[in-house]
């Protein structure tokens, strides 16, 4: 008897539906908290956030609240700010699977721009292969995907509740699942995109048409996890 393609591909989207669908678990484990200013960028291991004291980003039961500026900056190389809980280790998507898992409620929108609610993306400021925008009452994913529009692939929604509960997965081959807020879609990164060494990050951040007079963006994040695959080799920095 032969076996369906789609019957290997749902046996093993099961465990990740599974663990995607259950109640929000943060786990910081391998996370590290980056705080990124126009022209310097601090880290803070995760498990010294209980003694920090910093105004951008505060402990609360069950999660951590974030905060970042939400302005333009108007200076020449300046970087856009944003706080977020980074992957402490680079990884390829080729190497292994991988799946991640975050959810978050949106304290407060900029007054412009669009919040980036998660990413996988290089650890320095060029392109993310992947980037889930709030665009609207949309989620929209961004990035390196085959045969994807420029404005990006609608993914979920956001409703009046302002939270949402993001899982992704990648393959090896480049296959990409995603589930938002229960709506689940499936698609393929380009063949340059499986070797960029990436970092999954979530938290405060804010892109586009973001306005230049002051503002700001917070998210409080209830629910992180990350899993990996047995890597070929190490890509620690």
């Amino acid at each position: 008897m032969k076996t369906s393609p789609f019957l290997f591909a749902a046996c093993a989207l099961a465990p990740f539906m599974a663990s995607a669908l259950a109640a929000p678990l943060f786990d910081p484990t391998g996370f590290e908290l980056r705080e990124t200013q126009p022209f310097s960028i601090s880290v803070q291991p995760t498990a010294t956030l209980a003694s920090a004291r910093n105004p951008a980003y505060h402990l609360v039961p069950g999660g951590i609240t974030l905060s970042s500026a939400a302005r333009k900056p108007t200076a020449y190389h300046a970087r856009q700010p944003r706080t977020e809980l980074s992957e402490s280790h680079l990884w390829r998507v080729q190497d292994a699977p991988a799946a991640f898992s975050t959810a978050l409620h949106i304290d407060q929108f900029p007054k412009s721009g669009q919040i980036v609610l998660a990413e996988l993306g290089p650890d320095n400021d060029n392109a993310p292969l992947l980037r889930l925008v709030v665009d609207g009452d949309r989620v929209v994913l961004r990035g390196m995907i085959d045969n994807a529009p420029a404005n990006g692939v609608a993914v979920g929604t956001i409703d009046a509740t302002h939270q949402a509960h993001i899982a992704l997965q990648t393959q090896a081959d480049g296959q990409v699942t995603t589930l938002v807020n229960g709506t689940q879609s499936q698609l393929h990164l380009t063949r340059q995109a499986l070797s960029i060494p990436v970092v999954f990050r979530t938290g405060a951040h804010v892109v586009e048409d973001i306005g230049t007079t002051p503002d700001t963006v917070t998210i409080t994040l209830t629910g992180l996890s990350a899993s990996h695959g047995t890597v070929g080799s190490s890509l620690r920095t």
